[in-house]
């Protein structure tokens, strides 16, 4: 046999046995405990160099990371999502526990700073000015017209006798512009007085009151049962916003700040905590990793060599060894 016909035949061999240790569930096992017994007592952040994980990133977040890329995936699997929630029972209260709803409230208290500062940006928008003034004028003139109130003043109840509702009419129409100019100039005032009451009357007992019987009011409610009011073609126009928002947000300096200090964050963080240690903090137990991993490693495996892709890429990982120089070498003698 000729050094070319024995390399062809290792290389074939090798390759073989390669395909064959790739569909064993026991070559995969044996291959994660080996990995395991290499990490377990290193430091998963001495594995990593946080300047150059940085820097790939950051690149990838201005060049690369697009989301309307997979739009048409997100939007297949947001509609299977939807519609298997659509047929759910699930109500809101197991979504959310009452312990869980406790404990997001009881961090919400503490925002009453935050919570004042909304109330007077709320109270100054010029919607809420527009809506109040509207909303006195119409009490005001309700009154009048209702109550009968311009029949009580000196001189008018005879008056009112003769024709009720053309007078009061006539009379609200004079009035009228008096009475808007007059709620225009004092609406800031109005609105001062109730920002003030809102934040006297909204007090952490009071919130917690409100919040609490808002949950028992809503937590037997079924979101399914409100996921059919929504309009069709909803799912796929958020999807396509939410896309764009998310190239968009990627790309800016912001952005990409916050995910450079999270990732050295990260990599500080797991300086001094080995594989095992987080997974026992997890409660993660590794031989249990390894009963649901190994089985589908093997099993994609046997797709991919079915499919006919394996094989090819075995051969070219292969063939940078066996056609090299040193193998002939070797074989040669």
């Amino acid at each position: 046999m000729s050094s070319s016909e024995l390399i062809s035949a290792l290389r074939d061999a090798h390759k073989a046995h390669l395909l064959q240790q790739l569909q064993a569930t026991e070559h995969w096992h044996a291959l994660m405990v080996q990995t395991s017994n290499l990490l377990t007592d290193i430091p998963l952040g001495t594995l990593v160099d946080q300047d150059s994980l940085v820097l790939v990133v950051d690149q990838w977040l201005q060049e690369a990371l697009s989301a309307r890329g997979l739009q048409d995936v997100i939007s297949d699997v947001s509609h299977a999502l939807w519609e298997a929630a659509e047929q759910d029972d699930t109500t809101l209260g197991e979504l959310l526990r009452e312990e869980h709803f406790e404990a997001i409230l009881e961090q919400i208290l503490k925002l009453q700073s935050l919570r004042e500062r909304a109330i007077h940006s709320a109270m100054n928008h010029p919607l809420v000015s527009e809506m109040v003034s509207e909303m006195l004028y119409t009490g005001i003139k309700n009154f009048l017209l209702e109550e009968n109130a311009l029949a009580k003043l000196p001189g008018v109840s005879s008056v009112m006798k003769i024709g009720r509702k053309s007078m009061v009419g006539k009379a609200m129409g004079g009035m009228e512009e008096s009475i808007r100019v007059y709620l225009q100039k004092n609406i800031r005032v109005t609105l001062k007085t109730g920002e003030q009451w809102l934040n006297k009357q909204l007090t952490n007992e009071r919130i917690q009151q409100l919040a609490r019987d808002g949950y028992l009011r809503v937590s037997p409610l079924k979101p399914a049962d409100y996921m059919s009011m929504v309009p069709k073609g909803t799912v796929d126009e958020v999807v396509a916003q939410s896309c764009a928002i998310t190239d968009e947000s990627a790309r800016l300096d912001y952005t990409r700040r916050l995910v450079s200090v999270g990732i050295r964050a990260a990599v500080a963080s797991l300086m001094d905590k080995p594989l095992k240690s987080i997974l026992d903090g997890m409660q993660i137990s590794e031989e249990r990793i390894r009963e649901f991993t190994t089985p589908a490693l093997a099993r994609g495996a046997t797709v991919l060599i079915e499919q006919g892709t394996l094989e090819p890429f075995i051969e070219w990982v292969l063939d940078d060894f066996y056609q090299s120089e040193a193998c002939k070498k070797i074989i040669d003698g």
